[in-house]
């Protein structure tokens, strides 16, 4: 029984580490999903001119698991500037990684307020960005995932040593 009890500990360890890293990954997966949807919503621009509402929608049923997009879509009034919507959304969406949030908040400030060309020049300088962040993301990834995986499993040798 106590045996059990250690190799669960053991096991605990290990998986914590092992979560740790999957959350790293999850990171990288949300911007490279976010650089998508620069690159559909100005697809989308680009071929439909739609406004500000039905792009919101439309890119929301492409990228469902961010709801910020749902959400200003369903609020957005003519009294009510997008950019504090589109703001307020993103802080609270927490599919957004922490590191894509200023880059998306600076594009909710452009979106449906210029002419066509001005939001593609927009989208595309934004989707540089978040090129950039989701590379580092990557690399980061890369690095300190191997970094927690083995820091998990060396704890729980090391926990299975000491409780022998």
């Amino acid at each position: 029984m106590r045996l059990l009890g250690i190799l669960l500990v053991a096991a605990a360890c290990a998986g914590a580490g092992f979560l740790a890293a999957a959350r790293l990954r999850r990171e990288t997966i949300a911007l490279e999903r976010l650089i998508l949807l620069t690159e559909s919503a100005a697809a989308y621009i680009r071929c439909q001119s739609p406004e500000l509402a039905d792009l919101l929608q439309l890119l929301a049923d492409d990228c469902g698991e961010f709801g910020f997009l749902r959400e200003i879509a369903a609020k957005l009034r003519p009294d009510v500037p997008p950019s504090a919507l589109w703001r307020e959304a993103v802080e609270r969406d927490t599919a957004v990684p922490a590191a894509a949030k200023d880059i998306l908040c600076s594009l909710g400030e452009v979106l449906g307020t210029t002419d066509k060309a001005g939001q593609l020049s927009a989208l595309a300088l934004h989707r540089e960005r978040l090129l950039r962040a989701a590379g580092e993301s990557r690399d980061r990834s890369l690095r300190q995932g191997k970094l927690y995986r083995s820091l998990g499993l060396l704890g729980g040798a090391m926990t299975v040593v000491l409780l022998l």
